[in-house]
């Protein structure tokens, strides 16, 4: 088994995040607003004058928001015309929503929002947009917010092609437990209409069961720890919705013995993944490329500000990628590249 070090863009942006909301003398953005629980960081290019743009990710505890939020100061600082800052919703609708209307008060030209709560949220959204401020809904969908741009993946293709992949490595009876996201989250929904319809319902697979793990691999972990408890070695596989959980449930296994005998998978690509995959304790994910969000979503909204997009928003898909051992190895270089591995 090969150890690597998996770093660094992920705990240096949480943590230059904290340094900077705690030491840097800079008043965070939302604090005039008593939403305290936000953390603000600029890219490097925080002195440029130009256009304001914030972004509103869910929780900067999450790996994927972590990664996305690192790509997105990478992916901004290529433009002299554009600022970014980054609030932390901290898994809070309400810091997210009040984070929301503060940017709103305070002229930001430009709002990158990863929805908590899109069903939540929509309305709201939309009224921004009609009183001038544009807003994009970012890793996902829009609901059926007209002029809200929005750069995603798939999150029904991001279920299909694990799907796809876990059909041909399972046996046609084989018994799984699975992992969801948060209820009513529009990415929990989709992937597990994916799971039914292109894995559960094509086979004699047996459910042993689901429950809510809410992409945490603490959660995963525990999960799992039951199951096996009820279960025991009658569990051929757990089907994640994401990485972080699938993790989780592979450690929980490990400890019980019985890791060998059990696949696992997950969606997101992450770096974690890559290396659990390329060890032989994952079997599949779907990358979710927060590197390519992260530049189409800076192209995206630099046009709709500087009028190059006459419409004022943009819809895009990203392509879905599956990660399996026969790939990973590119993963694993891209990743060492960019410095969220190390040797």
């Amino acid at each position: 088994m090969k150890t690597r070090k998996i770093m660094s863009l992920f705990l240096a942006g949480v943590l230059a995040l904290g340094l900077l909301a705690g030491c840097s003398g800079k008043k965070d953005a939302a604090s005039e607003d008593n939403t305290a629980s936000s953390s603000e960081t600029k890219t490097d290019s925080e002195s440029k004058d130009g256009f304001k743009v914030a972004f509103l990710p869910t929780d900067m505890s999450a790996t994927f928001a972590a990664w996305l939020a690192e790509e997105l100061d990478t992916a901004f600082s290529a433009y002299d015309d554009m600022t970014l800052t980054t609030m932390d919703s901290k898994n809070q609708l309400e810091t997210q929503l009040s984070n929301l209307e503060t940017c709103v008060s305070q002229g930001y030209d430009y709002i990158i929002l990863l929805p908590l709560e899109p069903a939540a949220e929509d309305d709201i959204v939309a009224d921004y947009i009609e009183q001038g401020t544009p807003i994009m809904m970012i890793n996902l969908d829009d609901l059926g917010v007209e002029k809200a741009s929005s750069v995603i993946a798939n999150p029904y293709d991001l279920g299909t092609v694990v799907s796809e992949y876990a059909k041909g490595e399972l046996k046609d009876d084989a018994n799984v437990v699975v992992l969801l996201g948060p209820s009513g989250n529009t990415d929990s929904i989709e992937r597990r209409r994916a799971y039914e319809d292109v894995l559960f319902s094509q086979t004699k697979i047996t459910i042993l069961d689901e429950q809510i793990g809410g992409w945490e691999k603490s959660k995963g972990m525990e999960l799992m720890e039951n199951w096996i408890q009820v279960h025991g070695d009658k569990i051929d596989a757990v089907i994640s919705m994401n990485d972080a959980m699938a993790i989780g449930a592979y450690e929980a296994a490990k400890a019980a013995g019985i890791e060998k005998n059990v696949k696992f998978f997950g969606v997101d690509g992450l770096a974690d993944a890559a290396v659990a995959i390329e060890n032989g304790e994952m079997n599949a994910t779907a990358l979710q490329d927060a590197q390519v969000m992260a530049e189409e979503g800076a192209r995206v909204c630099h046009e709709v500000l500087t009028g190059e997009n006459k419409e004022g928003f943009e819809k895009l898909q990203i392509p879905v990628t599956l990660i399996t051992k026969d790939n990973v190895d590119e993963f694993i270089k891209r990743y060492t590249e960019n410095g969220m591995l190390t040797e």
